[in-house]
């Protein structure tokens, strides 16, 4: 057989047209394939756009329709004008105002309820129909349609009226027979003419006073006895007059909107001839609020009617209506029930300072920046952190529990022409914030105190005063010690006996002396953490410890290193009989401690403490 040669020559030579052949076969396919999938696309568009435009209006068309259709009476509340409700013996008519707000026009003009004249539309546009009972009946008189007790005759905006006219409830009562007068049918709806029975009470406003709690900026309660000033500067409410002191924003916010939204009981006379029979001649008392524009809202309190309600008028207003007990009480209010109860008003960060003096000593600590406090007296030393926390927090909890006089005519009375005690707070602004503190109640249970520029004396329990006063001891500093335990590598435990060495390789600590032997895994670690969170409970300033203590020579000592310096000695002595406690020595310090024995529990004294067991 002879050889057979093939040629492959670059594209464009006659041995790859067969190639080119195929390649534009296959990009003929994906071309058609391309637009096979771009018809589908464009034919789902139309098909949404003819859902979107003919399909979703039809079928929110033909949802109107049927919702129309089981009305009784279709309308719209926003396109009344005009509405009447129609009874026997009165026709009660209100308009709506440009406002879009209602006004009573008939029996007499004023201004009218707009939630009770909007949820009475809404009762009847939300009528359903439960069947036609007669399309075209001879006798309406079977129904109560005849002379109907109720019409409601209605005004709309097109110019176009209509009349709803109620007859009598059906035998099977829940509902009530009912036609639009200018139809023949008949119809049965689920409703009661108990909704019907609306009074012109009913349809007319019956707010006190119109007005914004949150723009009131002074309250008056004008009377003879205990009249009420109130003030707001800024965001801080004041007690003004006689007793000048802050009030509880809360308190009188709760007041202001309890006249807010306070209703008129009863309309008593639209214009009286005279005021005296209801006491207005000269009010009992009268409610002035002024707000931040000057605008005055007032009204006057007269005499009581029996079972009914207190005689009231509003200030350039004829008419004499009722208000309820509620009301007359809120007025009957005192300064006292306005006085803040809350002891010191602060925030912590602006704190700078703290001062308490009792017949025992005086302490003065000072913020030397945001989580270091030194005291300066009287003793010059660091502050416990947690317990200064722990104070400031208990003083902004702290509420006094009564206020027991609001004019101090005489502070001997209460122990405060000498206080006792005294607690003050010095702010970042320089000023201070100062509570005087006198005898004690009957019971014991509290104590007479009283703010600094206020002339009002309130009792606060003992509890919260015992949180209040610290002693120097307890704000005080007393960790004995102060290093961080990653650093120490080396720990000597000297007795009168042995010497035991402890070091560190990496993070193990093995025992060096009196032996090399393995330990326990976190034993080392452990009394790091004992001497560093070792505090005392007494302290011996200065003087040699007496030979009592047993700290010369110590029992024991324990000394902890770093790479360069010793960073802790602590030398046990013997226990004070009384106290239970042991007679402890820092370093070269002056002076001795007592300290609790559970510090030293974990302190170990002989090899067998050390072992593995």
């Amino acid at each position: 057989m002879g050889k057979r040669y093939f040629f492959i020559g670059p594209v464009g030579f006659h041995g790859n047209r067969s190639w080119n052949r195929n390649s534009h076969l296959v990009e003929e396919k994906r071309f058609m394939k391309f637009k096979g999938t771009a018809w589908m696309l464009v034919v789902f568009l139309i098909l949404g756009i003819y859902y979107f435009l003919v399909d979703l209006p039809a079928e929110k068309k033909k949802a109107h329709e049927k919702e129309i259709a089981g009305k009784v009476f279709y309308f719209k509340p926003a396109d009344v004008m005009e509405f009447s409700l129609i009874k026997a013996d009165q026709t009660i008519t209100l308009q709506q105002t440009p406002e879009s707000t209602w006004r009573l026009i008939r029996p007499l003009k004023t201004q009218g309820d707009n939630p009770e004249s909007e949820s009475f539309l809404s009762e009847i546009e939300n009528l359903e129909k439960s069947r036609v009972v007669e399309n075209n009946p001879k006798d309406l008189d079977q129904y109560g349609l005849k002379t109907p007790a109720v019409k409601i005759h209605f005004k709309f905006k097109d110019g176009k009226e209509e009349t709803l006219l109620f007859g009598h409830e059906s035998p099977m009562g829940g509902k009530i027979y009912l036609k639009l007068e200018g139809d023949a049918k008949v119809l049965l709806a689920a409703a009661s003419k108990a909704k019907l029975e609306k009074s012109v009470y009913d349809f007319r406003d019956k707010t006190i006073l119109n007005f914004s709690s949150g723009s009131i900026n002074q309250i008056q309660i004008k009377r003879k006895k205990n009249p009420l000033h109130l003030i707001r500067k800024k965001e801080e409410w004041l007690v003004s007059g006689e007793v000048k002191a802050k009030a509880d924003k809360d308190s009188v916010q709760a007041f202001l909107r309890a006249i807010q939204f306070s209703r008129i009981k009863e309309f008593e006379s639209e214009n009286p001839d005279s005021l005296e029979p209801y006491g207005l001649n000269h009010p009992i008392k009268t409610l002035v609020l002024e707000d931040e524009n000057k605008k005055t809202y007032s009204i006057d309190l007269g005499n009581i009617k029996p079972g009914s309600g207190t005689f009231a008028k509003k200030e350039g207003e004829p008419g004499v209506f009722l208000v309820d007990a509620k009301f007359r009480g809120a007025l009957d209010k005192k300064n006292v029930d306005f006085l803040n109860k809350t002891l010191v008003e602060f925030e912590e960060k602006e704190v700078t300072g703290i001062k308490i003096q009792t017949e025992k000593e005086t302490i003065h600590a000072i913020r030397e920046d945001r989580d270091n406090w030194k005291i300066k007296n009287p003793l010059k030393t660091e502050a416990d952190m947690a317990t200064v926390r722990s104070l400031l927090f208990d003083l902004k909890e702290a509420k006094l529990s009564e206020f027991i006089k609001l004019s101090l005519d005489a502070p001997d009375s209460f122990g405060l022409d000498k206080p006792k005690r005294s607690f003050s707070l010095i702010r970042s602004n320089g000023k201070s914030i100062s509570i005087h503190f006198g005898n004690s109640t009957i019971d014991d249970k509290e104590v007479f105190a009283q703010r600094t520029g206020e002339s009002t004396v309130f009792s606060i329990s003992k509890e919260t005063t015992k949180k209040l006063f610290r002693t120097f001891h307890e704000l005080r500093n007393k960790k004995l010690f102060n290093f961080k335990t990653d650093d120490a590598n080396q720990i000597v435990i000297k007795t009168s006996k042995t010497l035991f060495e402890l070091q560190k390789s990496g993070s193990n600590w093995n025992l060096v002396k009196p032996e090399e032997i393995e330990i326990k895994e976190f034993l080392a670690k452990d009394l790091l953490w004992t001497m560093k969170g070792m505090e005392f409970e007494s302290v011996f300033e200065s003087g040699a410890p007496p030979e009592s203590t047993g700290l010369t020579p110590p029992a024991y000592t324990v000394r902890i290193w770093n790479d360069e310096q010793k960073m802790a000695e602590l030398m046990v002595g013997n226990v004070d009989p009384a106290s239970k406690q042991y007679y402890a020595q820092i370093g070269e310090e002056n002076g001795y401690y007592r300290i609790k024995k559970k510090y030293l529990d974990s302190i170990p004294l002989d090899l067998n403490s050390f072992k593995v067991q």
